[in-house]
């Protein structure tokens, strides 16, 4: 056996070793191997060959089968300074078209002390670039078929899919969470050659071949996905806010249809987004934020599940509560007067929700913070999820203002997923879930479905009962409170609205607010929060 030339993909003579076409015409390294593979060869002191051969990284696609990520087919050039003796001259044709220096490239080409070396610092370039390395024709210059990630829908669902680095590892999203499943196993070439450069022996100990990755199918519904993300830049930008999210899930199995932030960034230019670090991780799932009112919806269900309060219970809201040195009003700093349980959501208001939870007390109050999941990650299937801040009785710095604060969604700290679960709860009967955004894993060769996720019960939260006697009052209280007015035409929603000013220094800052809505909709069987 001996090396010699034979035609490229490209149509060009490149280099390759004439065992590889061996195995080609076998069948035993397909077109699509080479097409996908990073062959990175070394030749030491006794001329053994060892060429790796990466596995092609698995696809992503949303609900429907559109792909959200993918691999694109590129080449690193790499030069044999062996073969090359008019370095200058390779140098001034090649430098041109590379966009470098020909004193960038000299140095390279003209070092024979090593076999192989990739030009302009290990880079990928894309089809354009090698055709026109290829009409070059130049001795010693070679490409080396690899892939790059890519995403076709640009900035769509960014922070949901993560990326891929320059070293092809995933990082945050989907990208980091499944690293293992989409990267697959790299596989392996080796074989010896004589001082006069004929391979010496090959058998099928010497080739591992690559393992691809999963494909992985998505909850995510791409035209849900861009209506949120289409309406969320809008109202940011609307009401000059720093930023938002929309999540969108199915309460009756935990699938993630949508979930939209902004700012956002495209995952094709990461490198640009990560001068800005913040703008890599997700909002949805690491941002703790006080919930303000929609809190009450999780006070008022633990209240109706240990029957002390109905939809028609009343209270006297004089508009002020003093309890711990501290007076709590309510958000428009009016009195209610006599109201109803169902009005107390209507008028959101902070002292009904206090009331409610001394009727609770503390034990019962915060075993029912802790079974609608806060205070602890959701466990999504996603990179980077953070638990929320939840202070109990058993902190050192709790106090019954505390209690009283919490009820109506202050000095609590949750995440934008966990208030989706946990109102989910209410939209489905009672039962926690556990939210995912992957729905299956693909055999990326034969198509063939290798896993389904199935939906996940965490807990029964609250009973049927309960939670359908909650919805109803949430719906009125779309329909009847500030959102009326507001809500789509044709759609019935029951929700609740949140307002909390941000904390400061031990303080809140009056002139900055978290505003926030959570829903159901349609009202009578939610299909979707």
């Amino acid at each position: 056996w001996s090396w010699r030339w034979v035609w490229s993909r490209h149509g060009v003579l490149t280099l390759v070793p004439l065992f590889l076409a061996f195995l080609i015409a076998l069948r035993l390294v397909h077109w699509q191997v080479l097409e996908s593979s990073q062959l990175t060869v070394q030749l030491n002191a006794q001329h053994s060959l060892d060429t790796a051969v990466p596995a092609r990284r698995g696809n992503i696609r949303d609900t429907a089968g559109e792909l959200l990520a993918g691999n694109l087919a590129v080449d690193f050039i790499f030069a044999v300074p062996d073969q090359i003796r008019r370095p200058e001259e390779v140098a001034a044709k090649l430098a041109p078209v590379l966009g470098v220096d020909t004193d960038e490239l000299l140095p390279l080409l003209s070092d024979k002390t090593k076999p192989y070396v990739r030009l302009i610092g290990g880079k990928r370039v894309d089809q354009t670039i090698s055709d026109q390395v290829i009409a070059l024709a130049l001795p010693g210059i070679f490409l080396e078929p690899t892939t790059r990630r890519t995403y076709p829908e640009r900035s769509l669902g960014s922070h949901v899919l993560g990326f891929v680095d320059g070293d092809g590892n995933g990082n945050y999203g989907i990208e980091g969470a499944w690293d293992k499943a989409l990267a697959g196993l790299p596989g392996h070439l080796r074989a010896e050659r004589d001082t006069a450069g004929n391979e010496i022996g090959f058998s099928d100990r010497d080739w591992r071949p690559p393992l691809d990755g999963m494909d992985l199918i998505l909850t995510i519904d791409r035209t849900i996905q861009y209506i949120a993300e289409r309406e969320l830049e809008r109202s940011v930008i609307e009401h000059k806010a720093d930023g938002g999210t929309v999540i969108v899930m199915n309460p009756k199995t935990g699938e993630i249809l949508a979930m939209a932030n902004h700012p956002t960034f495209d995952p094709n230019r990461y490198a640009e987004a990560a001068r800005t670090p913040e703008l890599l991780t997700n909002p949805a799932i690491t941002f703790a934020y006080e919930p303000g009112s929609t809190f009450k919806v999780i006070t008022m269900a633990a209240a109706l599940n240990e029957r002390l309060v109905t939809p028609d219970t009343t209270m006297d809201d004089n508009g002020a509560l003093s309890i711990g040195g501290f007076t709590i009003r309510n958000w428009d700093f009016k009195a209610n007067g006599r109201i109803t349980m169902t009005q107390l959501l209507e008028k959101s208001s902070n002292i009904g929700a206090s009331w409610t939870a001394f009727r609770l007390g503390k034990t019962l109050f915060y075993r029912y913070v802790t079974a609608f999941g806060f205070g602890a990650p959701t466990r999504v299937d996603l990179q980077g999820e953070g638990t929320g801040i939840v202070k109990n009785p058993k902190s050192a710095d709790w106090s019954e203002s505390d209690l009283a604060t919490n009820a109506f969604g202050q000095a609590i700290a949750v995440t934008p997923m966990q208030m989706v679960t946990a109102v989910s709860a209410v939209a489905n009967g009672g039962l926690l879930m556990r939210p995912h955004v992957v729905k299956a894993l693909v055999n990326s060769v034969t198509g063939e479905t290798v896993e389904q996720v199935r939906p996940q019960i965490v807990r029964q939260a609250i009973s049927r009962e309960t939670a359908a006697t909650l919805l109803q009052m949430l719906f009125r209280s779309a329909e009847n409170g500030e959102t009326r007015g507001t809500l789509v035409p044709g759609f019935q929603v029951a929700g609740k609205t949140g307002t909390a000013s941000i904390p400061v220094n031990g303080g809140y800052d009056s002139n900055q607010t978290i505003a926030s809505f959570i829903g159901a909709v349609p009202a009578a069987d939610p299909q979707f929060v």
